[in-house]
């Protein structure tokens, strides 16, 4: 009786860690772009002229460059691209602040006052993060507010269909990386274990990545695109389940991809809403 209790605080902690960034992105997104009917809550995929070519060869690039680098400079490459992230996540954030401010008409001076300080925190701890100068708590709520703004973000800058698809491609890629263990036998076994820490958020047991939280909320913020708070709801729920799916199943396994199982059923809203609605 004594050991339930702090394995349930334990379990709420773990899941809390994992849907605040997702809860987050979905009310950003939703305050930010509430006066964005046309563009920002509509259901359509506009895939009809959206160019799949060219954000495929960048991504193939990106991920060959990353690999490339690693296996010369593992962990410095490690600690910088987690900085260009949570960077990335704080001028995401000002956009979103300020694509607010703009719908909102309210006094551009207000804008650039709060912005001030907001940036100059962003970067500080980014920088503080790379220098290995920030304390577990301190990073994991970075990583997990950079997760969050650029996510938000990121969900709206491509169409709903795009994103969904992509991080369908991810997950596949996600499985192969870790079934063949190519992380581990790109940087070394030595310091691979570095790496892991500096981008991921502790749990209980188990560590979530910040690119699964990246990819967790994209997806969350996709799904609002339907127009339809409960499907952007119901994703939150499922992906969650998933997340704890997939943490259950790391217990017997050596090695677990976190994309897809969380990934795969929460797109089952949106998919389902668009053939429905």
């Amino acid at each position: 009786m004594g050991e339930g209790k702090p394995r349930r605080l334990n379990f709420l902690r773990d899941l809390t860690l994992v849907a605040a960034p997702l809860v987050s992105a979905l009310i950003i997104a939703r305050i930010v772009f509430s006066g964005q009917t046309t563009q920002g809550f509509s259901g359509d995929t506009g895939l009809g002229s959206f160019d799949f070519v060219t954000p495929g060869l960048i991504s193939a690039l990106l991920i060959f460059s990353l690999f490339y680098s690693l296996r010369r400079r593992g962990e410095q490459v490690a600690r910088l691209v987690i900085a260009g992230i949570t960077i990335a996540g704080t001028l995401s954030g000002l956009l979103l602040l300020k694509i607010w401010f703009d719908a909102s008409i309210m006094v551009p001076a207000i804008f650039y006052v709060s912005a001030a300080p907001l940036g100059y925190l962003g970067l500080y701890l980014s920088v503080r993060n790379y220098l290995g100068l920030l304390s577990e708590r301190k990073t994991s709520l970075l990583l997990s507010g950079s997760a969050s703004f650029l996510g938000a973000l990121v969900g709206f800058l491509f169409p709903p269909l795009f994103t969904i698809f992509f991080l369908f491609a991810l997950s596949l890629l996600d499985i192969m990386m870790v079934e063949s263990d190519a992380l581990r036998r790109t940087v070394g076994y030595r310091r691979f274990e570095s790496i892991i820490s500096l981008a991921t958020v502790p749990l209980e047991k188990q560590v979530v990545g910040i690119g699964d939280l990246l990819a967790y909320s994209m997806l969350t913020v996709a799904s609002l695109r339907s127009g339809n708070l409960y499907v952007a709801g119901a994703t939150i729920i499922l992906i969650l389940i998933g997340a704890l799916i997939t943490s259950k199943a790391a217990k017997s396994r050596l090695r677990m991809p976190g994309l897809p199982i969380p990934v795969f059923l929460g797109a089952m809203p949106y998919l389902f809403a668009l053939l429905v609605l």
